[in-house]
Formats: C-alpha cells, structure tokens, sequence
C-alpha cells in the first residue's frame, strides 16, 4: 500500500512512518523539506500521485484562534482537493477527542482549528476516517519545558484521560490498513483519568533520576477555574477505545508504550 503521511516529521508523523514502514508500506514523508507544502497547496499534486491512502498528522501549535483555524481548515481543503483530483481512496486525519464541543474549544483557539479540520475532513466524498485521542503523555514533559522559570514550572491543572503517543501510532497504522471500510471515526485514550499537573511533577522527576540526581524542576499545579476544557471536559465518553498502558509504565520503559 502506498501511504503518503503529511506532518510525517512531527511527533506523531514520524511515528504513524516508522511503524508504517516496519508493516511493509510504501511510505512517503510529505512536508515542506521535502517540497510539499499542503498551505499554499505546492507539490501537493505530485506527492499525492498514485497514492492509496493520505494521512493527516498536520499540527500548528498556536494559541490564536484565527490562525489554527485558517491553517488547519486551509490544509485539509487542499488535501481534500488534490486527493479527489488524484483518485485516492482514503483519507486518515488525527484530531483530538472533545474538541469540537463549543464548551470546550471556546477559549482554546488550537482546539477550535481541529475542530475547522475535522468538519471540513467530515464534508469530503473520499473515504474518511477521523483518528481522535485525549492528550499524550508526551504533554506532560513538554509543559514542564514550556512553562518552566528557573527552578520552578507552573503546570495547569489539567483533568484527562492520556494515551502514549505510540499507542496513538498504533491505532492510526490499523485504520490505515483497514481502507475505506474503516469506521468514520475511531477515539483512543489511556487506562485512567490523571491530573496532569501530577504527571508533569512525575516526569520532571524522572528526569533527575535519568540526570543522575541533577536538578529538576519544581512542578506547581494551578488551578484554572472557569475552562470547562481543564476541569473534566477533555474526559472521554465510556464508547472510546483504551490502551493499557500506564504513564507510570510508559516512563519505565523509556517514553515507549
């Protein structure tokens, strides 16, 4: 099968390739240094040729709600024509579970760009298949980078339901071999409800540890009352799919699932 995977060197995108190439696919990483950019809709025509299945693991990490929503809904439009144009046969994007509930996405300007992808993704007359998941572990180390000052990093309070990014990964290769019989859409979480503030002070931490006793951050929780999206609404409903495997078990086996 040949899989073309835009966003193929991003977090996610050079998993869904490696494991892609591990089954024996035919696997083209799409992005802009390789030629394709899916914005402006360059190279996309030729990337596209000949291929079975399109994969969407584009990402724009912005807080303006404008850009995500222009950039995500722009990309996927592009792709959507292009693949029509060039007679693929199934479309596979990767967005987040929750996020097009106004609830949740209307103080979240990146959510509220996924939910512009998924809708314009549910409009197209290809095949489509949307991949949803609650936020990965992967989270908690990235928020303790991003949000640290000196000793200390402040963390959000943040109410979820992770998943590893690899298991994510799994299940995005799955719907890819399935072809368009695969359902319309699939949503994937962990094993259990976790407070994120909680898995940001483990894994700093374990960095320490893996540091041989160097200094870490202190992980400060914070409350963030009024975000319906920190407080239980990124939470799944009982019909989703769920890995096993624990954060605790995923920093054990060194951040793989």
């Amino acid at each position: 099968m040949r899989v073309i995977v835009l966003g193929g060197s991003g977090n996610l995108g050079k998993r869904v390739v490696g494991r892609l190439h591990e089954a024996g696919h035919d696997v083209v990483v799409a992005s802009r240094s390789s030629g394709v950019d899916a914005y402006t809709g360059f190279g996309l025509e030729v990337a596209l040729r000949g291929a079975d299945t399109v994969v969407d693991c584009l990402n724009m990490m912005s807080v303006n709600a404008s850009a995500c929503i222009d950039f995500h809904d722009t990309t996927a439009r592009n792709i959507i024509h292009t693949a029509e144009q060039e007679h693929v046969k199934h479309l596979v994007c990767v967005s987040i579970i929750n996020a097009r509930k106004p609830e949740i996405n209307r103080r979240m300007g990146y959510y509220r760009g996924k939910a512009a992808q998924e809708a314009r993704y549910q409009n197209s007359k290809i095949p489509t298949t949307i991949v949803r998941s609650t936020q990965w572990f992967e989270l908690a180390e990235t928020l303790v980078e991003q949000m640290r000052f000196g000793p200390v990093a402040v963390v959000p309070h943040m109410h979820c339901q992770p998943v590893a990014a690899d298991a994510v990964a799994r299940l995005v290769v799955s719907t890819v071999e399935s072809g368009k019989d695969a359902p319309a859409g699939v949503d994937l979480a962990g094993p259990e409800p976790r407070n994120m503030a909680h898995l940001a002070r483990l894994v700093s931490k374990n960095n320490a540890v893996s540091h041989n006793g160097g200094p870490h951050a202190r992980v400060i929780g914070v409350p963030v009352p009024g975000m319906k999206a920190l407080n239980g609404g990124l939470l799944p409903s009982n019909s989703v799919l769920t890995d096993t495997t624990t954060f605790e078990q995923w920093l054990a086996n060194g951040r793989k699932a």
